[in-house]
This record gives structure tokens, sequence and C-alpha cells, in this order.
């Protein structure tokens, strides 16, 4: 599909050179990474998930009665990227993980029906966990009095001659479903690395593939990490977006795997293919990378796709394969929230940053953005920031789910 930026850039660049002639690029760019670094797993609670998801790889090898190297256990998603947050700091985490299983046991399944059973059965009895509940792909794990739950999904190899983490897990309608989330994780973390000449360079997130239990990525997200925090920003406001509409729309919502498809190709495109656009500030590649999204997504044959852009090939998994079959009500969805993440950013940031009206500032933020805006009026911005903040999220409750893929 062909890319038109100009009209877009256009306007990207108007806003971003206003945020520059009035000085507030700094403050916009700190407000929102503190907002959104509130809301993210911190870090003694980072080691009680490694702890809790650590666990899984004894307890399934011996219900299964395999060997504890034929149990893989690796963190998937959000997680995995450095994404997660939890919507208004009341919510809990939703925290992927992916138990891989191999060894000949699990060769030769046909049906993905009964192995799915007997996954779910082999989690029952994990430590302060509760009774696993069945979601289409996963077992979800609650753990009551944690600030977070565990979606586990269990997967096999995809087909004996395909080599690498090319998995296959359940599905309802076709049995099996392919997935490669580790090669997944890797391609947006490869560009979301990469810097703009504005930046810095940072160093490249690493993790040990040998290890059969993966660490947690413990490396901080930057302050000039501008995808990641996209990403989070954009799941906040969809959320939000959709958390007070009709239960059908609800469920229409985009998942969090499109948007990070979506925005990793924006972001890639900017910085890999337009060296010669000097691209001034974190704002202005923002409000670009969401403007080129839906160019993204491919409508050949009258068919929607967004490709899984690392296992191409004969074996092929569309994240968009339901806006197919849904009379094009996820395709509209998306379209409708994409319009609106675009006019409130426009909005939010078109004005001066003292001036913000409160109901720009909660359409992103929340509740807790509105305390931390009107805090930092009162104060240097800084310290008026950390102020707003600290009042405005206290210790979060576990016991509403997190609506965070």
């Amino acid at each position: 599909m062909s890319v038109n930026t100009t009209p877009s850039k256009k306007r990207s660049r108007l806003i971003a050179d206003a945020i520059v002639e009035r000085k507030e690029s700094q403050q916009w760019e700190e407000f929102i990474v503190r907002i959104l670094k509130k809301l993210e797993l911190s870090d003694d609670k980072r080691l009680a998930a490694e702890k809790r998801y650590g666990e899984f790889t004894q307890h399934v090898a011996k219900k299964f009665e395999i060997e504890t190297n034929d149990v893989h256990v690796v963190v998937q998603g959000s997680m995995r990227t450095q994404t997660t947050i939890a919507g208004d700091g009341r919510e809990n985490f939703d925290l992927d993980v992916v138990v891989k299983l191999t060894g000949p046991k699990f060769s030769g399944l046909v049906d993905s029906g009964p192995f799915f059973e007997e996954f779910g059965a082999a989690l029952r009895g994990i430590k302060d966990a509760g009774d696993p509940k069945p979601k289409s792909r996963c077992w979800r794990l609650q753990y009551p009095g944690e600030p977070f739950y565990f979606d586990v999904t269990p997967a096999i190899p995809l087909q004996p001659w395909i080599e690498g983490t090319h998995l296959r897990v359940r599905d309802a309608d076709t049995l099996w479903s392919p997935s490669n989330p580790e090669e997944f994780a890797d391609w947006f973390c490869e560009i979301a690395n990469r810097k703009f000449l504005f930046q810095s360079i940072g160093k490249a997130l690493t993790v040990d593939a040998r290890t059969t239990v993966d660490p947690i990525p413990q490396e901080k997200v930057r302050l000039d990490d501008i995808l990641r925090r996209l990403v989070q920003l954009m799941k906040l406001h969809r959320d939000r977006y959709f958390k007070e509409l009709a239960e059908d729309r609800r469920a229409a919502k985009p998942i969090s795997i499109i948007l990070v498809t979506l925005a990793a190709k924006a972001y890639r495109e900017m910085v890999q293919n337009e060296p010669h656009v000097l691209f001034q500030n974190a704002i202005e590649v923002v409000l670009e990378v969401v403007a080129r999204m839906p160019n993204f997504v491919d409508r050949s044959n009258n068919q929607y796709s967004i490709n899984n852009p690392v296992l191409p090939g004969r074996v092929t998994e569309n994240f968009a394969d339901k806006w197919n079959s849904d009379r094009g009500q996820r395709a509209h969805e998306f379209l409708t929230w994409h319009d609106r993440l675009t006019v409130d950013l426009e909005a939010l940031l078109s004005e001066n940053y003292s001036k913000r009206s409160e109901d720009r500032v909660r359409a992103i933020f929340g509740d807790q953005g509105v305390n931390a805006w009107k805090a930092s009026q009162n104060a240097s911005p800084l310290t008026g920031l950390l102020i707003g903040i600290a009042a405005a999220t206290g210790p979060r409750k576990s016991t509403s789910s997190d609506t965070f893929a």
C-alpha cells in the first residue's frame, strides 16, 4: 500500500514548531513520560511476577510427567516489549507468558482442544494462583492478592520442518494458529531502539534466549524511548475511549498487537527510510507515527490484513483476521478511535502547556493526569508534576481486571 505522508507531516511539523517556539518541548515530554511511568509495574512487583512465572516450569513438567527441558517459559507481549501499563493505576496488570512444550508427548497432535484442556488441568495447584480460567487461546491465573494476573498460553512447535521459535497455539475455529511471540518482540525492540538525529544513541535491549526461564527485561525504558512510550499512550487512550461505550463496541476495539505492529512499521519507515527529514523532537515523531498508522493496513482483494511481520512465507498470521468476518465493525472502530486519538493529541499539544483544559488532559491521561497537570501550574514544572503524580496515584488495588493485552 502506498504511503502519502505530506499532509500529516505538515500538520505534525506545524504543531512541533509551535511547541519549540513556546519552549515547551521538555515540559510536554516530561509530563507524558512521568504519567506513563507511574502506571508501569514497579520494581518490587516485577520481581514478584518473575518469581511467580518461574514456578511454571517445575509445576507443568511434573503434571505432564515430562522433563523440565521440554518446558520453556517465556514472557511475551507487552511484558517482553516493556510496554505494559495498568489503565488508571487501580487496575491489575495483564502479564502474558507462553509455555513452549516439546518432546514425544506433543508430537503429531491433530486436535488442539484436548491439548488445551490438558494444559489447563496441569495449571491447577500452582501456589497462590487460584483456579485457572479458560480464554480463547490461554488460561488466566488470577493470583488473588497480587496487582497482576497471568495469561498463560500453551504452545508446541509449528511444524517439524520449521526451525527457530515458530509455534502453534490453540484456535477454536481453525484448531491451530501460528505464532512466534519471541521473534515478534525482537522485531519490535529492534525498531524501538533506533534513534533519530535529535536523540542520543541508547544501548539495545538483549535477552539471553538460552535460559530455560527467560528473565523479564530489566532495562529501564528511557526518557527518549519514543515508540514504547507511544504504544503505552495509545493503549491508555484506547481503553479510556472504549470503557464508556456499549459492550458490542468494546468487544470490537483494536487489539494491542495491531497497534504495536502499525506503530512500529510507521516508526521504522520514518527512522530508516527518511534520514533526510530532520524530525526535531519526540512530540513531532509521536504525531507523525500516529498519522501514518492506517497506511499500513492492507486491503487487497477486499480483505483486511495486518500480517505478522516476522512470520513470512506459506505460514502467515493475520492480526486483523476478525476484521473480515464482522461486517466491518472492527475496522470501523479502529478508524473511529484513530481519528479521536489524532484529534485529542493535536488539541492537547496545540496550545500553551499552562492553558490546557481539564477535559483534554483527562481524555488521554485520566484524573491522575489532570491532578498532575494542575499541580504543575503552581510550582516549577518538574516539582509540580512529581507532587501531583504522587498525590493522584495511591496503592493499586487488585480487584478489577486490566484490559491491556
